[in-house]
């Protein structure tokens, strides 16, 4: 297959290999982003620097008076689990991932080291045809992005003044165009009793069977709003443990679970909190001694980039001009960095290589002929966006 711009294909597969066999968990990160600096600067980039953060910024320079697109994606992975052979960077048949080609398997090749070589290489192509001829092109490669609080790339705002008129994400989309997803709230919750020797539980109060009750109310009473474009809020349990524990006879005082709860951008900490308090207040209408904390551990913001929106055009446009149509537009079921691009004013679409649903899997891989497609759409972006003087 052709695209407008010419597409080094086999050097972008080669470098989201070795993106793919250098391990970079979060905090972790130094020797991939020497790998993507040393790459920018071979790819003649006008600018390359790493942050103090451990942060890659590569940049584009063309006149002055256009727009400033960034590209954005991340260096860590999440942990490899029971992933076999997780850093062998192997290219093989994808038949058993359902797909019909040639496939890059590892940990973080589809979340997302195949997107980032992608980027990286996309906009290499783009210079070589003269793009952009105004404003300029960022690529921004970020730390601790699956730690989930935007470290990284809030770093970059915050302390380093980065601007942009619009961004993409390279997070997997399978080739489509998304413009958001929902946000991400963690509560503990904890329930208190009182201990005794567990040969006689009467004189105690157990706080895991507190902790059972409330749970069957949340099972049962909580009820969650729909969004016409987001989908459903959903929560889930993810973690529990109790005290003082099992090494001696008695009964646990404390409980506690973390909650999952995927929300809506109207949706608030306060609102959020409030749910949850209402259900405890339920419970302790039949028992005053149910005694209960609420903590808010994390608070990752929604995402939701207007679909009539100037950068959800030049994406799908792109994407006709490259691929000849313009796809669909979608969510991601996960939280990107791109919120927090948002929420600094700049506003953001999703697209990448690769399937959402295999990331942290122990299917991790991605197709190779999405990473020149996907490169290829870059590319065209940037030449789109860079051929224009702003208004």
């Amino acid at each position: 297959m052709s695209f407008p711009v010419e597409i080094d294909e086999a050097s972008l597969i080669d470098f989201a290999r070795r993106l793919v066999i250098t391990p970079s968990l979060s905090q972790e990160e130094r020797a991939v982003a020497e790998l993507v600096a040393v790459e920018m600067e071979r790819l003649e980039y006008d600018e390359v620097r790493v942050d103090p953060m451990g942060n890659v910024v590569g940049r584009l320079i063309g006149q002055p008076g256009g727009a400033t697109l960034l590209f954005n994606g991340h260096l860590d992975h999440a942990g490899v689990g029971n992933m076999v052979e997780p850093f062998s960077g192997r290219i093989m048949d994808g038949t058993p991932f359902g797909y019909a080609g040639p496939v890059l398997y590892g940990r973080g090749a589809s979340d997302m080291k195949g997107g980032l070589a992608a980027m990286v290489y996309g906009v290499a192509a783009a210079r070589r045809h003269g793009a952009p001829r105004f404003g300029e092109i960022l690529v921004t490669a970020v730390v601790r992005e699956e730690m989930a609080q935007g470290e990284g790339i809030k770093y970059l705002l915050q302390q380093g003044g980065m601007r942009a008129d619009f961004a993409v994400s390279g997070e997997a989309t399978n080739l489509q165009t998304y413009v958001g997803h929902r946000g991400k709230a963690e509560f503990k919750i904890t329930t208190f009793g009182r201990t005794s020797h567990a040969g006689y539980p009467a004189g105690g109060v157990n706080a895991v069977l507190h902790m059972h009750r409330l749970i069957d109310a949340i099972l049962k009473g909580y009820h969650l709003p729909r969004h016409e474009v987001l989908g459903e809020a959903t929560f889930t349990i993810i973690d529990i443990a109790a005290s003082p524990g099992r090494l001696t006879p008695i009964v646990p005082d404390r409980c506690e679970i973390i909650l999952d709860r995927r929300f809506f951008p109207e949706e608030t900490p306060q609102g959020l909190m409030a749910e949850l308090v209402a259900l405890v207040d339920q419970l302790r209408l039949t028992d005053p001694s149910f005694k209960t904390e609420i903590e808010l551990l994390k608070f990752f913001p929604a995402l939701l980039t207007n679909p009539e929106s100037d950068i959800v055009g030049q994406a799908l446009e792109a994407r006709r001009q490259v691929l000849g149509d313009t796809g669909r537009i979608g969510t991601w079921y996960f939280g990107v960095d791109g919120t927090f691009l948002d929420k600094f004013g700049i506003p953001c679409v999703g697209f990448g290589p690769g399937d959402e649903y295999f990331a942290h899997t122990p299917e991790d891989h991605v197709p190779l002929d999405h990473l020149v497609k996907a490169a290829a759409v870059y590319a065209q972006m940037v030449i789109n966006v860079g051929s224009n003087k702003k208004e």
